[in-house]
């Protein structure tokens, strides 16, 4: 469970640094780095997602 946790705490941090560059290439009218930000932002959403389900499961056990 600390290998998730971890893991947790990782994507969390990425998601804040990714919604304060969204903001900021928002704010500068940089229209590419708001779009890759973007993606990036739902990739760790879904991993973070993903990361429920499965310590959902594991604790079911």
């Amino acid at each position: 469970m600390k290998k998730y946790f971890f893991y947790n705490v990782l994507l969390t941090i990425a998601l804040i640094v990714m919604v304060l560059s969204i903001v900021a290439a928002y704010n500068s009218g940089q229209h590419i780095i708001l779009a890759v930000s973007v993606l990036i932002t739902a990739v760790l959403i879904f991993l973070k997602y993903h990361l429920l389900k499965v310590v959902k499961r594991q604790t079911k056990k």
